[in-house]
């Protein structure tokens, strides 16, 4: 009965927040998109610009640190609106004469900075994302992926692969393209 006093006399007063209760003033949140050169780490190379991967385990091969008072997700938009959400593109080469594309499993991570927090937000076969760069269409969509936390200040946005080859290959960064929709709140 209170409530129902407090919301009526709430509603004559114009708004005024009766409760003592701040309401937070929504985060300035804007769209990009990350690419390879956002996402190489060169920490993560066994080699000069490449990073060797073998077939049945997961490797790091990009990740990108959150600055100071940013959070992010992946992704960004809504599938309710597909022509303003993000479209994720990715090719994975080896560092042949003539560079051809890995099969494999792509995996886009959330990890906390101590590395005791993984969550693995998308898995993704790479022929499903190396259709056209040029053309969104063949694309995957990739809204943003609000049902996970918000990655904050210095921990990571990490892609993770699995190659489909027996051997171990080498990812070299003039070869891949990495275009990683990303949603960053400051």
């Amino acid at each position: 009965m209170l409530e129902g006093i407090l919301g009526n006399l709430q509603g004559m007063l114009g708004g005024i927040n009766l409760s003592g209760v701040q309401k937070a003033a929504p985060e300035n949140v804007f769209y990009k998109t990350l690419s390879t050169t956002n996402l190489w780490d060169t920490a993560l190379e066994s080699a000069s610009g490449k990073i060797s991967a073998k077939n049945g385990y997961f490797t790091t091969i990009g990740r990108f640190k959150v600055p100071a008072q940013q959070s992010y997700h992946w992704g960004f938009g809504t599938p309710a609106y597909p022509d303003n959400q993000g479209y994720l593109y990715m090719v994975v080469k080896d560092d042949q004469e003539t560079p051809a594309a890995i099969p494999g499993v792509v995996r886009l991570v959330q990890r906390n900075n101590a590395g005791t927090l993984n969550l693995t937000v998308a898995e993704f076969r790479t022929e499903q994302l190396s259709g056209d760069a040029a053309d969104r269409k063949k694309q995957m969509a990739l809204p943003e992926q609000a049902q996970f936390p918000l990655v904050g200040e210095d921990s990571y946005l990490e892609i993770a692969f699995q190659p489909d080859s027996a051997t171990a290959v080498n990812v070299t960064k003039a070869n891949c393209i990495w275009n990683t929709p990303v949603s960053c709140y400051q």
